[in-house]
């Protein structure tokens, strides 16, 4: 059902079921709303066959993006169709604020698409930090102040009423690349994304990196730009500090540069002729290029994607790639992200959606893990 409309003699091929176990599989899906009827086979010589799919009223799942600037909310169905979404720039004061608003948000997006808040099924929280992934617990999340004295997990759970999933914003977006971006079908991929903070997702041989305690990937506090002795530089993380945004407009600013608003205002000056933008800008670019040739000389992926409000930029991916080509002898397919700032609510959906998905139709003896349909979107305020 993840690839179309099927039959109940198909679906048996599939999963490797009887024809009575599938028969009674679907009968009971059909009967709870989760599958329903859509027409019979046709073209073929003989009886046709009724054909399901999957029901949109089977089940809701929403995506969370908790980003330090802004906040994005999205529902979708069971069968991967994005019903609402909405963005608002995120509470200043983080912490408990921060949880509040993504429950108003979610409460109100869940109205407009007509379901109950307490009837989503799954909920993924995208969030920047370290994840421990066995309770959840978020450390060392500088650019949402207060975040990691609160057990998100325990009180989203209480508000929504249903289990919560939290997991690394960077390695969401890379699962939102290899779902529907431009990493599909690669097996070997590494995410570097720059924006106001710096981040690494990997997925090799199929699996998500967390590492032991969730900090693969906190790239931010790789020892190898700037002065490693000033307080803000350890606490921010020295690469970090120098590489994202903070840095580009300190050194801009530093060169005599006049004030600027945002890191986009600097890349439009440096797209006019600005020198000083282009030297901060391409210093942050050298640092991320040597950085991607210790991603590549360390875990050899087949694909590098940049993403972020600046990694993102069609530009900016060129000049990190025109650098690594003169440090590095290994060549790397280097990509912009597809999904821009899409890709990591597109990653919390994907693995709520799977979450699901194997709840509902999981079975031990499938041979590998289930596939999601690709998303389709239904609601105006998309981006």
């Amino acid at each position: 059902m993840h690839k179309g409309p099927i039959s109940r003699a198909d679906l048996a091929k599939v999963t490797g079921l009887s024809k009575q176990t599938t028969s009674e599989v679907i009968d009971a899906f059909e009967q709870q709303g989760i599958v329903r009827p859509v027409g019979r086979t046709s073209g073929n010589v003989g009886r046709t066959a009724l054909l399901y799919e999957l029901s949109p009223e089977g089940g809701h799942v929403l995506g969370v993006d908790l980003g330090a600037t802004n906040l994005r909310v999205a529902i979708a169905d069971i069968s991967s169709k994005v019903l609402c979404e909405a963005a608002e720039p995120t509470h200043p004061e983080g912490g408990l604020r921060a949880l509040e608003q993504i429950v108003r948000l979610a409460n109100r997006l869940a109205r407009d698409v007509g379901t109950h808040p307490r009837r989503i099924a799954s909920i993924t929280v995208a969030t920047p930090g370290v994840v421990d992934p066995q309770s959840g617990t978020v450390e060392l999340a500088p650019n949402i102040v207060g975040l990691n004295q609160l057990d998100v997990v325990g009180l989203l759970s209480e508000r929504f009423g249903s289990p919560v999933r939290i997991e690394n914003d960077v390695n969401l977006a890379l699962l939102g690349e290899i779902w529907h971006g431009c990493a599909q079908s690669t097996t070997n991929v590494a995410l570097i994304t720059l924006g106001t903070g710096i981040g690494l997702g990997l997925h090799l041989d199929g699996h998500l990196v967390r590492g032991a305690h969730g900090a693969a990937g906190e790239i931010g506090y790789l020892p190898i730009a700037g002065d490693l002795n000033k307080p803000e530089a350890r606490n921010q993380g020295c690469l970090e500090y120098e590489a994202a945004a903070g840095g580009i407009i300190r050194r801009y600013k530093a060169a005599g540069g006049s004030p600027v608003e945002d890191i986009g205002s600097l890349f439009e000056r440096m797209e006019r002729g600005d020198q000083a933008a282009m030297a901060a800008i391409g210093e942050s670019a050298r640092l991320t290029a040597l950085t991607a040739a210790m991603v590549v000389a360390t875990v050899d992926p087949n694909l590098l994607v940049l993403g972020g409000s600046i990694g993102g930029r069609p530009g900016f991916a060129a000049r990190v790639a025109e650098q690594l080509s003169a440090i590095s002898s290994r060549p790397i397919d280097i990509r912009s992200s597809t999904l821009g700032d899409r890709a990591t609510i597109t990653g919390a959906l994907a693995v709520a959606l799977g979450r699901l998905h194997e709840d509902l139709f999981g079975i031990a003896d499938l041979p590998g893990a289930l596939l999601l349909p690709a998303p389709t979107a239904a609601c105006g305020n998309m981006q």
